[in-house]
């Protein structure tokens, strides 16, 4: 079988500076990533890997040490066999530019996380693609021996297949279950899928990474690119689970000594890394202030902090793909938006999510909880002081598909011919809102492994988040999980009272989700 690389073919190389517009280089400051480098952190003590086709290491962004001493390139290789003489440079220009809105160090044109260490595992060939997956799990499993906390996937496979049974798909959520390393994954461009096929295809497809689609800088990055795959997966999950910039981005060129240092790039390819280098400071911030980085946590924090006044390619407001009112509760039962996700990443508001720090039992109105429901119990988690009507209440939930590992070759180097494997069927959690001990809202997923709800406060009063774990044969006795929530009161934008409040009173579908179901 061949596969092709799809988030690539959209750069737009230039070697005339003065054809960057004003939007090109706000990407990073779109999402307030300049701001959180001041917050969380620029990356120091954490490496970033880049699966990818190589990146120019002697570029005066990507070479040199950090503020430890350290050579920022921790470990290189090649893993595009028919190109054996190569041993980690980027012929090409994809990898080199993803690398650089991660862990570019130019004064100038700061990545998101500048003193970051990285892996350059070079998956892609001269001409920008791979000929079968095996390539891509031995860069992540070299990228894994070599110490990666973060794993950078700007590629898919050409033809849609988004179930999360194919290798790499299995490599990147054992690597989350197993390791701890958290994976942003490009969910793909329309116009490089086979046929035209709008939907997210693996590695997009794996339950524990993060998807992300991506924003146009035609609408100062506000609403979705007309480009950017939806969803649901070959089996109907809702991906992306976030959007990010991804339309006219300022990176660093791998032709930079015969031109210049710089060139605009578009594609998932270069949304992808926006979310990556946001997961590096926030893996900073949590190893200096002893904050758990389990990608459960990431993950919760991150989409629970995303920006929902992002349109979709209509124009229409976020809102979940399938709910309804169900005996007086809002039932949710496929929580993300099918092309917006959670929304889209902001670095301050992951800063105030995150730094709320872990909570159990009473919480306060913002924090998020790394904890365990057993058999069919729950967790409750009691708010210490009444939540105000009218506020926008956000919380998510999330859970790993859990994995097992085999090493097949017995060499200790983790690579395609390992096994990767489902262990046991996948969990069923449930998030519950009560209000004086009754649900209200709640958001109930019979196959996704993100549970999510934005919710506008009716009154104020007491309120309850509760956490169920259902009865799933095959799925153990206990569930770990990651819970943010978010209930700051605040004066929400027009559009979305208008949208919360729609579907509190009416039963809500997303009519295009229909149209992508088979």
């Amino acid at each position: 079988m061949v596969f092709k690389i799809v988030s690539v073919l959209g750069m737009l190389f230039c070697f005339n500076s003065l054809f960057f517009s004003p939007l090109a280089a706000q990407g990073i400051s779109r999402i307030r990533g300049d701001q959180s480098r001041n917050l969380l952190g620029d990356g120091t003590n954490v490496t970033v890997a880049v699966m990818d086709s190589g990146i120019d290491d002697t570029h005066p962004g990507l070479l040199g040490n950090n503020s430890l001493g350290q050579v920022r390139l921790r470990a290189e290789g090649n893993f595009v066999p028919t190109e054996p003489a190569n041993t980690g440079d980027d012929l090409h220009g994809h990898g080199t530019g993803v690398a650089s809105v991660i862990v570019g160090a130019l004064p100038a044109n700061l990545g998101l996380a500048p003193d970051a260490r990285y892996v350059n595992g070079r998956t892609l060939s001269q001409s920008n693609g791979f000929n079968t997956t095996d390539w891509v799990v031995n860069a992540a499993g070299f990228a894994v021996n070599n110490g990666a906390q973060i794993m950078n996937f700007s590629l898919n496979t050409f033809a849609e297949n988004s179930t999360g049974q194919l290798n790499i798909d299995r490599m990147i959520d054992w690597a989350a279950h197993d390791r701890g390393i958290i994976s942003a994954v490009c969910a793909g461009n329309i116009s490089q899928s086979n046929g035209g096929d709008p939907n997210v295809r693996s590695p997009a497809g794996s339950f524990n990474s993060i998807a992300v689609g991506w924003t146009s800088a035609s609408s100062n990055y506000t609403q979705v690119h007309n480009d950017s795959s939806i969803g649901p997966t070959s089996d109907r999950r809702i991906k992306p689970d976030v959007v990010a910039p991804g339309h006219n981005i300022t990176v660093y060129s791998h032709n930079w000594e015969t031109g210049p240092d710089l060139t605009s790039a578009s594609g998932c390819s270069f949304a992808t890394p926006h979310v990556a280098g946001l997961l590096a400071q926030q893996y900073d911030y949590g190893l200096s202030t002893g904050l758990s980085t389990n990608p459960l946590v990431m993950k919760a924090t991150l989409l629970n902090s995303a920006d929902k006044s992002i349109l979709d390619k209509t124009g229409g407001a976020w809102a979940p793909a399938q709910a309804s009112m169900v005996g007086g509760i809002f039932n949710v039962t496929s929580a993300l938006d099918d092309q917006i996700g959670a929304g889209q990443v902001d670095g301050v508001s992951l800063y105030n999510q995150y730094s709320a720090g872990e909570q159990a039992g009473t919480v306060s109105s913002v924090g998020w909880d790394l904890n365990t429901v057993t058999d069919t119990n729950f967790v409750d988690y009691l708010f210490n002081s009444p939540l105000l009507g009218g506020t926008l209440f956000t919380t998510t939930l999330t859970w790993f598909r859990e994995m097992t590992y085999s090493d097949t070759n017995n060499n200790l180097v983790i690579d395609a011919a390992d096994g990767f494997n489902v262990n046991g069927a996948l969990d069923n959690l449930d998030l519950t809102l009560l209000f004086n001990g009754n649900a209200i809202a709640r958001s109930a997923s019979l196959i996704d492994n993100v549970e999510h709800l934005h919710f506008l406060l009716p009154s104020t009063g007491a309120y309850t988040l509760r956490v169920s774990r259902l009865d799933v044969p095959l799925s153990g006795n206990s569930t770990t999980f990651g819970l943010a929530w978010s209930g700051i009161t605040a004066v929400p934008e027009p559009s979305s009272l208008l949208l919360v409040a729609f579907a509190i009173t009416v039963p809500f579908f997303r009519s295009r989700i229909n149209s992508n179901l088979r």
